[in-house]
């Protein structure tokens, strides 16, 4: 027995004791290794398995790739006819201002899709970059050097889809992280060996900062896109506005124009206050003289007398038998006996 300074006492250690403390402390540091040296077998083959998986997917990719670009290739050559005709039915002004319009969306899509392109360039090392620019000025060929140019930017491209591939699955993983690292944080509560409690401290920051990592990322990249976006719609609703502006004013123009014009063509066609014209005083025609029937008379100058009567006192129709009538007077019988045997019918029709 041994008194402390406390005055209590103790036994040593014996011998024995020590040596099975000894072999308990040296079994337990060889499954700390034997653990450490599984886990490190598993994430290499972990890294294995998704290196295999990464290049499974990249070769689906290219073959979607090539099936879509054939695709799109049949798609613009039937386009290019139905575009032709229906810029011939359009009118010269009209159609000018259209392709103006389709220009100023295109190239509001071409900056939208810019922050695209600034995000894939955040997955492609800055020696990989210059290679590929290298590559590009290499090239003479203009064509070639357009198309190598695509290619290459549309590897970034799936580049960037599978990251956010990636960046998603991530994001699940980091919530069910998230959830462990509460149920280890409870483990440590009861957990007595310091070694134990330092493990799982490690563990918990090395996910945390993965976590944080990758919400790092994210943002950086909706930031990006975020601010193409707003520089593409700003850009692009001002020069919207100018076009619809110029559009309303040449409208008002034209309208203007045209209510003149309109105002002093029919000023220019309307008639003239009309002239008073001379009022005809009737003419004063002496009533033809009774026919008599003699030879030195003469019949149709005799008519022509009274239907000149007729239409100057402007006799109605209904009045003319009446005016024949008192114009033959004791003649009419004569007269009426003369027609009938002009006309060879018999006398029975005049009595």
């Amino acid at each position: 027995m041994v008194d402390t300074h406390t005055g209590k006492s103790t036994s040593p250690y014996t011998a024995e004791e020590e040596a099975r403390a000894a072999a308990i402390l040296k079994e337990r540091r060889e499954k700390e290794a034997k653990k450490k040296t599984l886990i490190e077998e598993q994430a290499a083959k972990l890294r294995k398995i998704e290196e295999e998986t990464a290049r499974e997917k990249e070769r689906l990719k290219r073959e979607e790739e090539a099936k879509l670009k054939a695709v799109e290739e049949e798609e613009e050559e039937e386009e290019q006819p139905l575009e032709r005709r229906r810029a011939g039915r359009r009118g010269e002004s009209s159609g000018t201002k259209e392709d103006l319009m389709e220009k100023k969306i295109t190239e509001w899509v071409v900056r939208s899709s810019l922050g695209e392109d600034e995000e894939a360039l955040m997955y492609v090392s800055k020696e990989e970059q210059e290679a590929a620019v290298k590559e590009w000025k290499a090239e003479e060929d203009p064509l070639k050097r357009q198309v190598l140019e695509d290619e290459n930017r549309m590897e970034w491209k799936f580049r960037l889809t599978r990251e956010r591939k990636r960046r998603m699955e991530g994001a699940s993983q980091a919530a069910k992280e998230l959830e462990e690292i509460k149920k280890q944080r409870d483990q440590m509560a009861v957990q007595v060996d310091l070694l134990g409690k330092v493990e799982i401290m490690a563990k918990n920051i090395e996910r945390l900062a993965k976590i944080q990592e990758e919400q790092f990322l994210f943002g950086r990249s909706q930031d990006i896109v975020v601010r193409s976006i707003r520089l593409g719609l700003r850009d692009f609703a001002r020069e919207l506005a100018t076009q619809v502006g110029s559009e309303v004013r040449a409208r008002l123009e034209g309208t203007e124009r045209y209510c003149t014009g309109a105002v002093e063509g029919a000023r220019l066609t309307a008639p003239k206050e009309e002239e008073v014209r001379p009022r005809r005083e009737p003419v004063k025609v002496k009533f033809p003289d009774s026919y008599s029937g003699k030879r030195e008379e003469n019949f149709d100058n005799w008519e022509a007398n009274v239907k000149t009567y007729a239409h100057l006192q402007k006799v109605s129709p209904d009045e003319h038998i009446l005016i024949a009538i008192h114009a033959l007077k004791e003649e009419a019988a004569s007269f009426a006996h003369s027609l009938v045997r002009t006309a060879n019918c018999n006398d029975d029709v005049v009595a």
